[in-house]
């Protein structure tokens, strides 16, 4: 009798942290997930300078211009962002074309259900 409730213990310990872990590993990717976007926005990049300036402890006048020149690089680094990310998509739409152009009508069909899609914003 004892041999069967400690087993029964010793399973359900078991089953709590399997739960735990599928639970912990699913939070952890939604969590990175929203890190990941959050980072990708040039506001954030923005505060993160300023407060990595904080730490130097700079005079008033010192902040305008350190704040006036960071703010044109994060502006200066969007564009590239903006321009390399077009250009990426570019070279992925010729590629698809010329794949396209090799294709038989049957492949074709197929192609059309996982080629590489240009996303709305950027067309």
């Amino acid at each position: 009798m004892i041999h069967k409730s400690r087993t029964k213990a010793v399973l359900f310990m078991m089953l709590l942290v399997f739960v735990g872990m599928v639970t912990g590993f699913f939070l952890g990717a939604i969590l990175a997930s929203a890190i990941a976007k959050k980072k990708e926005n040039p506001a954030f990049w923005r505060e993160t300078v300023h407060k990595q300036l904080g730490k130097l402890h700079p005079t008033p006048e010192q902040r305008k211009k350190l704040e006036a020149r960071t703010d044109s690089a994060v502006e200066e680094l969007a564009t590239i962002k903006a321009d390399t990310i077009k250009k990426v998509w570019d070279v992925v739409d010729r590629a698809v074309g010329d794949l396209d152009k090799e294709l038989t009508p049957e492949q074709r069909k197929t192609f059309e259900t996982f080629k590489p899609k240009r996303p709305a914003e950027l067309k």
